[in-house]
């Protein structure tokens, strides 16, 4: 760390002599003033105004960390706190951080959170469109559990890691509610239509992995492959994106093509129940 004290102190211990006993505040303010001025008689006297403004009202403490990492600023800022908690100065004093390293810290942790905010709330939406799309409360439900499964299968993948939530896979969550509700959409929606031909489940499964199956394999295949070599990229938030991509096309069309057939054949005479005669 670097303060108006250091400098002080640094001053007043080569103004008499360089003696490492006199490295210390001086005894007195007028001694605090002759080695302030003395730094500014230096060659770079506009450098005190760095540490304090020309009233001398507020001061500036430098920390000089050995690492950029957000986690090492956030720690950073917790020990302080706790330090002035347990250690109360004898007079009121208020301090604000400041620095790119504790900008950044606040700005991932504005983004993490409202991103994850976003996300819960997109969940809902995702499910109202699904209630929308196919006028069926338990359908929609129904829909939704390979998402819930992809969601949370990936990210208690990451806790396992030890991979934290940060910036690269806030964004990428948005990306799960779509891609993992998609095959879902097409698998329901074409049982649907099946059924309406076969008018029974077993059949109606039977064609759906000919047809719609094969395609939902296909695409999760081509997806998921295609994101593979980012995982050799020398950047990281570009390794997490080659993950993140493939996990979520392997996750989500596994547990469309095994779960919700699973489920179907389960409550087949809920999910597709006739109409009544009076129903449009």
């Amino acid at each position: 760390s670097m303060a108006l004290t250091d400098i002080t102190k640094k001053v007043y211990d080569e103004l008499l002599g360089g003696d490492r006993s006199n490295y210390h505040i001086p005894p007195t303010k007028e001694a605090v003033a002759q080695s302030l001025i003395s730094f500014e008689n230096s060659h770079k006297p506009d450098d005190l105004w760095h540490f304090v403004t020309p009233d001398f009202q507020k001061l500036n403490i430098w920390l000089q960390l050995q690492s950029g990492d957000n986690k090492d600023m956030s720690q950073v800022v917790r020990s302080v706190k706790t330090y002035i908690e347990n250690n109360p100065p004898p007079f009121d004093i208020r301090y604000r951080w400041a620095g790119k390293t504790y900008i950044n810290v606040v700005w991932q942790n504005n983004m993490v959170v409202g991103m994850m905010k976003n996300f819960l709330g997109s969940f809902v939406i995702v499910w109202v469109m699904m209630l929308i799309l196919f006028k069926s409360p338990l359908k929609a439900l129904i829909s939704m559990i390979p998402l819930s499964v992809t969601i949370l299968f990936i990210y208690s993948l990451l806790g396992l890691f030890g991979k934290d939530y940060d910036m690269p896979v806030a964004v990428l969550s948005a990306l799960t509610l779509g891609l993992s509700i998609d095959f879902a959409i097409h698998f329901i929606q074409r049982s649907i239509e099946i059924y309406g031909n076969k008018k029974n489940w077993a059949q109606t499964a039977e064609e759906m992995f000919k047809g719609p199956g094969r395609a939902i394999i296909r695409n999760a295949l081509v997806v998921a492959i295609g994101f593979l070599p980012l995982l050799a990229a020398p950047l990281i938030p570009y390794k997490t994106v080659g993950f993140f991509m493939f996990m979520i096309m392997a996750v989500s069309s596994i547990a469309t093509l095994i779960i919700l057939p699973s489920l179907i054949t389960w409550i087949s005479d809920a999910i597709f129940k006739p109409k009544s005669k009076g129903a449009k």
